[in-house]
């Protein structure tokens, strides 16, 4: 199969220059669905924006297969996010000798997901380009996936035909995958104690700040088991330093393989902060939302053995991952689909550093192709 590097190459470089934070994809979407059109593919946008506070939807369409591939197949799913996260304004990227491909230094390079985006064009015209039967493909942009899947969340997934899916969203080695994802729990608490003057009469007063203070240090961060982590990522409070602090705010959040494990432990860690505030007279409140849930892929997924065959093929490895970051994939798992967060061209992400390769990105546009074409 005949991929085009130098025009999956100007693709992906086109793609990474276009700002598209998250809830700011409206650019990206507007060039998304014009890139599709010219290939004959109707995009249609949701009325997520609005829901979720964007300036755009998500993007969903159908291409319709070809030849003997077309009757009464049911079409495949292929899902990326069009948003990135900060520092994302002004991307430009810079191709090195070599084939590497990095940002100027200031900014994310945008591979996390614009090499999913480039992947699937380049899949697109080159099996147009060739004229090959293919099934139909479903496909399914969507905004805010930075934001816990914000965007995906928001999408009525009762329009989408296929029940397999593939999301590129993982990083690691060409021909990984993401054996399972977690159940993420985002939580706040208010812990409320009582102000008083700290020089004249601080034995009237509850300080806020001790009582959080002291129930941090009986909560294990980190890495809190094999299958698991939880981090107090933000702490805001406190008046003036000469009054004992009436309310701090700690919000934090956990990861865990297993939902119901993951529900366990968040009400451990609000018992540790509601006795904490109990023993000296203050109080706290809680609120928790769920942004992720579990889920596991098991080795008999029709996906994943079409996946691992073309894999061999090539003489690529799979390389199986327990993935603590989560992805779209866990919307389409939780609404019935039976999607694999594969292997995305993208290297240290999040990070000033981010980087992808030529060779990647064309490699990983091969396997696409065949997973388009292949029943």
């Amino acid at each position: 199969m005949a991929i085009d590097r130098d025009r999956l190459v100007r693709q992906f470089v086109e793609l990474t220059a276009i700002d598209s934070l998250s809830l700011r994809e409206r650019t990206m979407a507007d060039y998304i669905i014009k890139t599709f059109d010219e290939m004959g593919i109707s995009l249609k946008e949701d009325d997520s924006a609005g829901r979720i506070g964007g300036n755009a939807g998500n993007l969903h369409g159908i291409w319709k297969g070809e030849g003997e591939k077309e009757a009464g197949m049911l079409p495949i799913l292929f899902a990326a996010h069009m948003d990135t996260v900060e520092p994302g304004i002004g991307k430009k990227a810079v191709l090195h000798e070599g084939g590497r491909i990095t940002s100027d230094g200031t900014t994310i390079l945008g591979a996390d997901d614009m090499a999913a985006v480039a992947v699937y064009i380049e899949a697109l015209r080159s099996i147009r380009d060739e004229g090959k039967k293919h099934r139909p493909v479903e496909f399914l942009f969507t905004v805010a996936e930075e934001m816990h899947t914000r965007g995906a969340s928001a999408f009525d997934c009762s329009k989408l035909i296929s029940k397999e899916a593939y999301v590129l969203d993982c990083s690691d080695v060409i021909g990984s995958y993401s054996a399972q994802e977690p159940t993420l729990i985002d939580f706040t608490f208010v812990i409320k104690g009582r102000a008083a003057h700290a020089g004249f009469e601080p034995d009237k007063g509850i300080n806020a700040i001790e009582i959080a203070a002291k129930a941090i240090s009986r909560i294990q961060q980190g890495w809190i088991s094999e299958g698991g982590n939880l981090n107090i990522g933000k702490i805001e409070g406190g008046i003036a330093t000469n009054v004992v602090s009436p309310e701090v705010t700690v919000r934090g959040e956990l990861r865990m393989e297993e939902h119901e494990k993951a529900l366990e432990t968040f009400s451990q860690t609000y018992e540790v902060f509601r006795e904490e505030a109990e023993r000296t007279g203050g109080s706290v409140d809680e609120e928790h939302n769920i942004k992720l849930f579990a889920y596991k892929i098991g080795e008999d997924e029709p996906a994943l053995i079409r996946y691992k065959k073309i894999l061999e093929d090539r003489g690529i490895t799979p390389n199986v991952k327990r993935s603590f970051g989560g992805s779209d994939n866990n919307v389409l798992k939780r609404n019935g689909i039976r999607g694999v967060c594969l292997y995305n061209p993208m290297h240290d992400i999040h990070t000033t550093d981010e980087y992808t390769t030529v060779d990647e990105l064309v490699t990983m546009a091969g396997i696409v192709e065949e997973l388009m074409c292949r029943e």
